[in-house]
């Protein structure tokens, strides 16, 4: 049994003024586009030094493991998780297993009001042919909300209530995260003590987190 002592630290200590974060361009934020088709604005975004590789669909949601930021088209893509409600389907998906990547969802066509159970997991939805000036915009907010690591953590820590992890360890969990941060140590998180009862499911979560730009941003730069 994992005993604590003392008060717990709250991810809230890490956003203080004297804590500066290491700088975060566009170039940083690897992000991916999931798209069967030619998306239009691709070189125009890739001009204003966006990260962005692309993917015609997703087969395993392993493959999206090394991108925050994920593009999603709602047609033509995630037929191997339904072949009716598709790309929708695939944002829940993805959500489910890394919910604190952030994700866009994208389409040219109307869609049914059942689509809208899916297209919630989704940070922001978006028409494919609005204006470059828009896409712009929403993939500058989307870096803003990878690089602040209170805000995603808690995506987590709702998403681990959710799923019946209990409150204490929650909070342990989120002690463990400030700790390691604040002392500098990139393996510190998540602790093999505390994640050893949890779900593979669970475990997967946390350690994909730790190994995000939200988490690196707070860490000394590895020296060569």
């Amino acid at each position: 049994m994992f005993v604590h002592f003392g008060t717990p630290k709250k991810i809230t200590e890490l956003q203080t003024p004297n804590r500066a974060l290491n700088r975060v361009n566009r170039e940083d934020v690897k992000m991916v586009l999931i798209d069967d088709e030619q998306f239009p604005y691709l070189g125009l975004l890739k001009q204003h030094k966006f990260n962005i590789d692309t993917l015609n669909d997703v087969t395993s949601l392993t493959t999206l493991e090394a991108y925050d930021v994920i593009l999603c088209d709602i047609n033509g893509v995630g037929k191997n998780f339904s072949e009716k409600y598709q790309g929708a389907y695939l944002v829940k998906e993805i959500y489910k297993r890394y919910p604190f990547k952030i994700i866009i969802s994208y389409t040219c066509l109307n869609f049914d009001a059942r689509y809208n159970e899916y297209l919630k997991y989704a940070d922001f939805s978006i028409k494919k042919d609005n204006e470059s000036e828009e896409w712009v915009e929403k993939l500058d907010m989307a870096i803003d909300m990878v690089s602040n690591i209170e805000k995603r953590w808690i995506r987590i820590r709702d998403y681990l209530l959710d799923n019946n992890i209990s409150l204490y360890n929650v909070m342990l969990l989120e002690n463990n995260l400030v700790c390691s941060i604040e002392n500098g140590e990139k393996k510190g998180f998540p602790s093999t003590k505390l994640i050893k009862n949890l779900s593979p499911e669970i475990k997967s979560i946390l350690i994909s987190f730790a190994g995000s730009i939200a988490v690196k941003l707070l860490l000394p730069y590895e020296q060569n």
